[in-house]
């Protein structure tokens, strides 16, 4: 069986990715970088409505051509969140849906960082660990790992930059997860997310929204 990302299955869809925007002060100057971008959803949304100067990135060649599918003008590239291969100082928003987890996070902080002007944010939307921490080592599954909100702080901190403000909204990922236990059952379902139910019930995982500033 073939399984969607978890980026793809896009929690809260782009009514959160709205909610996520709306802090940022996106101007027609703006620049703005899409970590992740998948098919180009809010990168679309992104240059349509607020500025033209938007650049997605994804490891995956087959979500790029979908997002270019999507928006032909939509500029894109092939790359990894640890490597971004961007100038200094380019960006004045970083956007980064349920992408940050699956990467190597503090890597890819770091480099968000290096590619941030000052003044500029970092907008993300991730899972959080409500209870345990949760770490998957398998390939191709949803998840990677679940940091708690304090170890997301933690990583912020660690690449320099400052913490904002942020939203829960975990509702959205019950609302997914439920999904996906109807369309694939509760089994297949927990063995696609590659944790069982009793480290789910243990990580109690949810689901933020988080707003970051290089300073």
């Amino acid at each position: 069986m073939t399984y969607p990302c978890l980026c793809q299955l896009r929690p809260g869809g782009l009514g959160l990715t709205e909610r996520l925007l709306a802090r940022c002060g996106l101007g027609g100057s703006s620049r703005v970088l899409d970590l992740g971008c998948g098919r180009g959803e809010t990168a679309v949304l992104i240059r349509r409505r607020y500025t033209d100067h938007v650049c997605a990135i994804d490891p995956d060649p087959a979500l790029l051509a979908a997002a270019r599918a999507a928006d032909p003008q939509l500029k894109t590239c092939c790359l990894a969140a640890e490597a971004l291969r961007c100038r200094n100082e380019r960006f004045d928003l970083v956007v980064a849906e349920c992408s940050l987890s699956l990467a190597r996070t503090g890597r890819a902080l770091a480099e968000i960082s290096r590619v941030l002007k000052p003044g500029g944010r970092l907008a993300f939307s991730d899972l959080y660990a409500r209870g345990e921490e949760a770490e998957v080592s398998e390939e191709g599954r949803l998840l990677r790992r679940i940091y708690s909100r304090e170890h997301w702080l933690s990583l912020l901190s660690g690449a320099g930059l400052v913490y904002e403000g942020w939203e829960d909204a975990s509702a959205c990922l019950h609302q997914m997860m439920g999904q996906l236990i109807l369309d694939h059952g509760m089994e297949e379902a927990h063995c696609l997310l590659g944790l069982d139910s009793c480290a789910l019930r243990r990580a109690r995982p949810g689901y933020l929204l988080l707003w970051a500033v290089k300073p």
